[in-house]
């Protein structure tokens, strides 16, 4: 079985590593002999800490293309469109996919798994969301009997790490960020993890897989950590409130509605004590009930785990004839409602922030006086709106309580 890696950085060494420790239990598992034949990389010269053996090491990907030997293709070197080419044409010729690349799949998924099963092809990537968690063969099949109706995780071990800091530590959010740079967590520019654009990724890709519907992912309401304070986590904790940012997402009767954002969750909710670095999924379905998988969400060997899996499942069931997942109805993602409790902090002396608020007729609870901030009772969007609308009004931060049934 021949095997071509696109990519060998982290992940890609960590690919490298697996199949050469563990290899015995791989061929027992697959029954099959798995050659890396060849490996792309940006540079041929650079030294990685991984036994390549006797694989082709090339910088041009037509050496991989033109080889008919190549039965599967592991893609985990990034990039969006041509990565799409590039692993579709492999898909055409009925050469097996697994990717780690949830950037890609999250914009693709729908047209790459198309073509794959028109080619009677696999496209496996449990490695793209949240690492070394098994969460995409989880939801896609050991859940499969559920109407799910909620997902809800910590997709993202950056912010989940700079977020941690300022909670446990006392940390501003600049010298978290700081430290989540040195320790490898954040890139040297971290918008997509900070802003939550990777979460927002992750979360389509769970949401497609948990109510089987194609997912517009601009459709998706995001909204990051940067402008996060001290002072609202210190303020919420002494509500017994914990700050997380949450991929979300509902399917039920009102219809489907996903997005990011930080979230007050009560501290003694399951996903409250997620910390550092590690991710969570919260999963809801109408047979099992609530579940939850926590795990690593990064990381050179836990990822590499998750993507041999694939490999190993592609290899046993290849000649299964079973279709890839493919969602056929796209529905609309509506926007948050932003109905429920809110923890709201302004800028405004307390008299005049009251005196809105109750002819608003919106019930809420004091937290600090000093610095008017209070905990609404449940609230309607138009309210919220209404509120942050108010030309009267400076609010300063304004979070949204969840996991309160």
């Amino acid at each position: 079985m021949n095997i071509a890696l696109l990519g060998l950085g982290t992940v890609g060494s960590g690919v490298v590593n697996v199949l050469t420790n563990n290899s015995d239990k791989i061929t027992k598992l697959t029954d099959e002999k798995i050659i890396i034949s060849h490996i792309l990389v940006s540079d041929v010269d650079k030294q990685r800490d991984a036994d390549t053996g006797a694989a082709v090491i090339t910088d041009d990907v037509n050496d991989i293309i033109e080889d008919d030997t190549i039965d599967i293709v592991i893609e985990v070197m990034g990039g969006i469109e041509k990565t799409k080419d590039l692993l579709q044409s492999f898909l055409k010729r009925g050469v097996h996919v697994v990717s780690a690349n949830k950037d890609m799949l999250a914009e693709h998924i729908d047209v790459l798994t198309e073509t794959a099963n028109e080619n009677n092809a696999t496209l496996a990537y449990e490695a793209s969301v949240a690492g070394g968690l098994p969460i995409v063969r989880s939801i896609e099949n050991s859940l499969n009997s559920n109407r799910i109706t909620k997902v809800l995780g910590i997709l993202n071990g950056t912010t989940n790490y700079i977020l941690s800091k300022m909670a446990i530590d006392g940390w501003e959010y600049n010298k978290a960020l700081a430290d989540a740079k040195e320790k490898g967590y954040a890139e040297t520019d971290p918008t997509n993890d900070v802003e939550g654009i990777d979460a927002k990724r992750k979360i389509v890709l769970l949401s497609r897989l948990a109510y089987d519907r194609k997912i517009n992912m601009s459709e998706v309401q995001v909204r990051g950590i940067s402008d996060v304070s001290i002072v609202d986590i210190d303020n919420a904790a002494r509500e017994n409130l914990t700050l997380k940012l949450l991929g979300k997402s509902t399917y039920d009767a009102g219809g489907l509605c996903v997005s990011v954002e930080p979230v007050l969750l009560p501290s003694t909710h399951q996903l409250a004590s997620v910390n550092y670095e590690m991710n969570a999924v919260y999963v809801n379905g109408n047979a099992v009930g609530e579940t939850m998988f926590y795990g690593p969400g990064a990381g050179s060997l836990q990822t590499a785990s998750a993507v041999v899996s694939d490999l190993i499942n592609v290899i046993r069931y290849k000649d299964a004839g079973v279709k890839n997942f493919a969602p056929d109805e796209t529905v609309e993602v509506n926007p948050d409602s932003g109905a429920g409790r809110h923890y709201i902090r302004f800028a405004n002396e307390q008299n005049e922030a009251e005196a809105a608020l109750n002819g608003m007729s919106v019930e809420f609870k004091i937290v600090d006086s000093d610095e008017f901030v209070i905990i609404t009772e449940a609230i309607t969007n138009k309210q919220l709106d209404d509120l942050k609308a108010d030309r009267l009004l400076d609010i300063k931060a304004s979070y949204q309580i969840d996991g309160v049934e």
